[in-house]
């Protein structure tokens, strides 16, 4: 007897493909992961073209979902999908404007707004209402859930239900689902009205209150990464599993070189950052530190620098770290945190690679969406819609 096809997954705007790798751990094949970032894309090519991934470098602002199709069909392509994930560009929502609000249905003739990233999450909308897949998945920022009075998260999923798909949204926090990081963000699942199925989100609890997932904390998370010192460039060093490593840190070296680790490399910092490095505490912040130390003011950048925790999730990983770390710095070694441990905290193995310079590779990480988050909603789709549904997906319309 065949075994059945994996469900066929095309990610728009993956970035280094958070999406693309945890719906692969779900049992799903990503077949084309589309990015606007050369870098993204040769992440992308270097994570994934063993199993059968095309990563192209497109412009999703200026590539028409027909277009599209007929790019892949001329490259001989899947261009039919069973689902369809992905999380279009996020600042523009916190400008989001009343006659925003007025243009969110991708059907109608509105003029859309200025703002180029709003337009990104109408391609979105319009490249499922193309392809027809079985499963469209969106992931966004808390803040659409208000909005000078106004709920966005509900008026996307009216969108959704516009084009035909029943839609469930819900806030998650990727720290209820195994990753080490409290990550709160907003998921939007439509199934193809004609399946039938309203999806579920996994549930975190169980019926008595108990947590399903463990909480995986900082310690869980980086403590078996060898001790570098501030300004590391030694890009792969020698790896030595400590006794009493957790099952989370083994999970991340699975697929790796037993010997060796790479990208464990981070910044450097002048000498009174180290000093306040070292004077502050777990959970320690900016305003906590002597005031000869101080070069912000304390109302303004009281917390922007921030120690983390051993026994305790991390906080929000996010692109800022492209630009410095303080809000990440190692819980006992002076200095912020290395590439390696935030794509730990983000759940990616360590064996992904990033590509670029190493601002590059912080910003990947903290764009995406944690792999082992994504893995748990895939599991969950597969379960309650493909798993029942193993037809043909139906066909694309024009």
């Amino acid at each position: 007897m065949l075994k059945p096809q994996k469900p066929v997954t095309l990610d728009l705007f993956a970035g280094a493909g958070g999406f693309s790798l945890g719906f692969h751990w779900a049992g799903c094949h990503t077949s084309v992961a589309i990015d606007h970032e050369p870098i993204a894309v040769e992440t992308l090519q270097a994570n994934f073209s063993h199993l059968g991934t095309v990563a192209l470098l497109r412009d999703l602002a200026r590539l028409t979902p027909k277009r599209l199709e007929d790019e892949l069909r001329q490259l001989h392509l899947a261009h039919e999908f069973d689902a369809i994930v992905g999380g279009p560009p996020c600042q523009g929502w916190s400008r989001v404007g009343r006659g925003k609000l007025r243009s969110l249905k991708p059907k109608t003739n509105r003029k859309t707004d200025s703002d180029p990233r709003n337009q990104l999450y109408e391609n979105f909308l319009r490249t499922i209402d193309h392809f027809r897949p079985k499963v469209a998945v969106m992931e966004n920022v808390p803040g659409m859930l208000s909005h000078n009075g106004k709920n966005i998260a509900e008026l996307v999923a009216l969108s959704m239900r516009e084009l035909g798909y029943v839609t469930t949204w819900a806030l998650l926090d990727a720290t209820d689902y195994g990753v080490p990081q409290a990550r709160k963000r907003l998921f939007f699942v439509g199934v193809r009205k004609d399946l039938q199925i309203e999806f579920e989100f996994p549930a975190h609890l169980t019926p008595d209150g108990n947590r399903v997932y463990p909480l995986t904390t900082v310690r869980d998370a980086i403590s078996d990464l060898p001790i570098v010192r501030s300004g590391a460039r030694k890009w792969i060093r020698p790896y030595v599993e400590k006794t009493g490593t957790s099952e989370y840190a083994k999970k991340m070296r699975k697929l790796a070189d037993r010997q060796t680790v790479f990208d464990h490399v981070c910044r450097a910092h002048n000498d009174d950052d180290l000093e306040a490095f070292r004077l502050m505490k777990e959970r320690g912040v900016y305003s906590d530190l002597p005031q000869r130390l101080k070069r912000y003011r304390n109302d303004i950048f009281g917390d922007k620098y921030k120690k983390l925790c051993w026994e305790e999730p991390s906080w929000c990983v996010t692109a800022h770290l492209s630009h410095d770390c303080y809000t990440h710095i190692h819980p006992s070694q002076t200095r912020t945190i290395s590439v390696r441990e935030a794509a730990r905290l983000q759940s990616f193995p360590d064996s992904f690679y990033f590509g670029g310079s190493m601002g590059s590779k912080f910003r990947m990480i903290g764009n995406a969406v944690p792999p082992i988050l994504a893995e748990e909603i895939g599991t969950a789709i597969v379960e309650q819609v493909f798993s029942r549904h193993q037809s043909v997906p139906q066909a694309s319309v024009a």
